[in-house]
């Protein structure tokens, strides 16, 4: 095996270090310089077209904010003519003062004309007959009737209807009106044949007292619409109207309805035939008609064509804006930009918007300024692989020559400081490195000896701290997952503050309660909590008094409809180098529901050992008293007045033997005779005795019960007490007919019951004492029945709640748990 000197190995290194990248950079700049050239030419592209993207879309964006604008001002001046009196005078100086410019081409070239906005003025008589009309300035002296549309100018318009119908002060805005053009009548009487059109802005007249006056009718003329694309075209420079259909380059309007509105082509505009219809709204609307200009261009009809079109048209309806690839009648490929024209009144008040504004270019003219950038950043490329070329070649000479002297100034006293280095390691000597002298080899030797020395010391420091580490660390973890395991697991939720009032800490029973996510740390209390105003605002409260002790506040909060009672408790955070609090939140909503529930088991338990002490009192008595005026009744039977009283008695006597029968059943402490039974039976049972009085008072009864329903431990008879209380109050709650609905159905852990009327309802106020005994809003009613059938559900361990709106009707819903009877 051959050996290289060292300073020949460094050589050879320096050479390979060198001279190798230069020549792999020279190599692959030339493979590269190709992809580099069409990455530099594709992102070139993409900047030029989104530029020209972004520029499109503002000027078609700048023209519709313009249209709208000018539809605004045209209500304006309706505004302005109804305060005229309807005379031609009047209306003479109004056509004469209300113009607008249009550019007109006239042999080769375009003329600024000043034209009258306003084709047609019109005042019409509440009974629909024209009062005065002028046409052009011109008036007209045929009284025509337009209260039908047969009667308006196009056979079909109903404007006259339409404002009537409408409030006063509210305007009326017409979609354009116009006879259609067919493209034969363009060809044959030339391409100047203009179409000729209104958009009608109608508005009702009312005088001082009220009463109607007439309705005025200013009518735009169609070519200050057509004014507003006719110049458009995407280089941002004037062009006229005769535009080229090949090159794509030109502006067009289309209404909500998706139909064309102003374009080039007089044939694609939206217009009526003779007899009033719209054409294009007959027959089969496909390419070959319209390339043959039998209809005009609908953009929601033409996805045939590209299915941009509809898409365009759809953004503008909901206000978007932006650039599509579309292809034209003609077949050229364009890109073109839409924007929406954003109006309210009158037909367009659907959508809020009168329609839009496209800006087309074709697609070679739209790339050309990226052709051109991309043709001069290829020459550039090519100046910079010469340079290229010449730089490596310079380059390796030179790296040729330094290499040599390189390699020798730094290999000769390195191999000298090796023989010393190897001397010394034969001899056994302590590894340390003689050397005299000032230059760099020199100082690096003695360098190395002193790092050699430094490097022992600290690994010997590094192995005593990292034992230190290790045990502080084993320390710190376990710390931390005591704390964790506290905090996660106890039942109060916790919050910690910092001073700037970031959630530094949260744990999992206060993300339940207050419904966050554990991304809520690090972010501000009030985003967290904006859902909870009122916690906020009981910590702001705690915060705002500076407290330095534990302080807490109990609040009722609502959470998804359900109400909870929330006990928050602050405290200041005593810890070194830190500022802020420390929120603990509890949920004692059960716990409140418990005692709630507890005080009125006790308060039931009371009413009805009094309840029954009373009944048992008043029932003999009123025995006694039945029998007495029954036995005068008898005698009295020749004076019909004494005995008509005496029956009156007898029937208050019922009624109040019936409230001591109430009084009895509530206050009996039976206990329930379980056994297992069918729920769906006993409600089929019960729904029994009702249905004839459902039937009497034009009730709709409906049930529905879910099939094969589990057997449930429970006491029919009560069971079915229950529910005949129920209907019977929903018989009553209902009046002039009306519908009772009877659901059953399983439900998480037991089975869920809804009754459901169409009756009267109840009142907020009365709803939270229906289930308390003797609380009634009936005329003759005891107040017993919910109170016996809260007992009852109770007694099974159900439960029952109570939903109501006044005037639409009551639910009840009961729930009656499985508790391991599901068979």
């Amino acid at each position: 095996m051959k050996f290289y000197s060292l300073h020949k190995k460094v050589l050879i290194a320096f050479l390979a270090l060198s001279l190798f990248p230069l020549g792999v950079l020279g190599f692959y700049a030339a493979r590269n310089l190709s992809a580099v050239e069409q990455y530099l030419r594709k992102s070139a592209s993409s900047a030029l077209e989104a530029q020209a993207t972004r520029s499109l879309v503002l000027s078609a964006q700048t023209v519709a904010d313009t249209v709208s604008i000018f539809l605004r001002s045209v209500e304006n001046d309706l505004n302005s003519f109804v305060l005229l009196e309807p005379k031609e005078a009047e209306y003479r100086d109004f056509y004469d003062r209300h113009r607008g410019t249009v550019r007109i081409w006239d042999n080769g070239s375009e003329k600024l004309h000043d034209l009258p906005l306003y084709s047609e003025l019109a005042f019409i008589s509440p009974d629909g007959t024209e009062m005065i009309r002028l046409i052009d300035g011109v008036p007209a002296y045929d009284r025509r009737n337009v209260a039908a549309p047969g009667g308006t100018t196009y056979k079909s318009e109903d404007y006259f209807a339409r404002t009537l119908e409408l409030p006063d002060g509210e305007v009326y805005v017409s979609r354009v009106s116009g006879w259609f053009i067919h493209k034969n009548e363009v060809e044959k009487n030339g391409a100047d044949t203009a179409y000729e059109g209104v958009i009608r802005f109608a508005r009702a007249v009312y005088d001082e007292s009220g009463s109607l006056k007439g309705v005025a009718v200013i009518s735009l003329d169609h070519m200050h619409l057509m004014e507003f694309t006719r110049h458009i075209s995407p280089d941002g420079k004037d062009s006229s109207r005769k535009a080229s259909y090949e090159s794509a380059d030109y502006s067009f309007m289309f209404d909500d309805e998706g139909w064309i509105i102003t374009h080039p082509k007089q044939w694609d505009i939206r217009g009526y035939n003779t007899d009033g219809t719209l054409t294009g709204t007959r027959g089969e609307y496909n390419a070959a008609r319209l390339q043959a200009g039998d209809i005009p261009f609908n953009l929601f009809k033409t996805g045939f064509i590209h299915e941009n079109y509809p898409a365009a048209a759809a953004d503008v309806l909901k206000g978007g804006k932006g650039v599509v690839d579309v292809t034209n009648v003609g077949g050229s490929r364009k890109i073109m930009a839409y924007a929406p024209i954003r109006y309210s009144s009158g037909v367009y008040s659907a959508h809020g918007v009168f329609g839009g504004v496209t800006i087309g270019a074709e697609i070679s003219r739209f790339h050309m300024p990226a052709v051109k950038i991309s043709d001069v950043i290829r020459g550039e490329l090519d100046k910079f692989v010469s340079s290229m070329a010449i730089f490596i070649s310079i380059m390796a000479v030179a790296v040729l020559a330094v290499a040599y002297r390189l390699s020798w100034s730094i290999t000769n006293p390195i191999e000298r400081l090796n023989l010393a280095i190897k001397s010394v390691t034969r001899d056994g000597a302590v590894p340390n490195v003689d050397v005299s002298g000032g230059d760099e080899v020199a100082q690096l030797t003695r360098s190395f000896n002193d790092m050699a020395r430094e490097l022992e010391n600290r690994r010997v420091s590094l192995m005593e701290s990292m034992q230190k580490l290790e045990a502080s660390r084993e320390a710190v973890i376990l710390e931390q997952n005591f704390k964790t395991t506290v905090f996660e697991n106890i039942e109060t939720g916790i919050l910690t503050l910092d001073k700037d009032n970031r959630i530094t800490f949260i744990n999992k029973p206060a993300m339940t309660i207050l419904r966050l996510a554990k991304t809520a740390e690090g972010g501000l209390l009030e985003d967290a909590l904006e859902h909870k105003p009122e916690v906020i605002s009981v910590i702001k409260e705690f915060q705002s008094e500076g407290r330095t002790k534990r302080w807490s506040r109990y609040i009722d909060s609502e959470d998804g409809g359900r109400n909870m009672h929330l006990r928050i408790a602050g405290l200041p955070m005593v810890m070194e180098h830190a500022d802020g609090n420390i929120i603990t939140v509890e949920d004692l909503t059960e716990r409140v529901g418990l005692r709630k529930q507890m005080a009125r088991m006790d308060r039931f338990a009371s009413m009805g050992r009094l309840s029954a002490g009373l009944a048992h009192e008043i029932r003999n008595p009123l025995t006694g008293i039945s029998l007495m005026l029954d036995d005068l009744h008898d005698r009295l039977l020749k004076n019909d007045a004494d005995r008509q009283l005496i029956q009156r008695s007898l029937k208050e006597i019922e009624r109040l033997e019936g409230l001591v029968d109430g009084l009895l059943n509530f206050a009996s402490a039976v206990p329930p005779k379980l056994r297992m039974a069918n729920i769906a039976d006993i409600l089929s049972d019960t729904l029994f005795f009702v249905k004839k009085q459902c039937e009497r008072q034009r009730i709709v009864l409906e049930t529905d019960v879910e099939p094969e329903l589990p057997m449930i431990s429970l006491d029919p008879d009560k069971i079915k007490q229950a529910f005949l209380n129920l209907l019977t109050n929903a018989l009553d709650a209902i009046k002039n007919g009306g519908s009772l609905r009877i659901s059953a159905k399983r439900a998480e852990g037991g089975i869920e019951l809804i009754f459901s009327d169409t009756g009267m309802g109840i009142s907020p106020e009365d709803l939270p004492n229906i289930f308390e005994p003797f609380y009634t809003t009936k005329a003759e009613g005891t107040g017993l029945g919910l109170a016996i059938t809260h007992n009852i559900v109770s007694e099974h361990g159900g439960k029952i709640e109570a939903e109501s709106r006044q005037g639409t009707g009551s639910r009840f819903i009961l729930f009656f748990p499985f508790e391991g009877n599901l068979k």
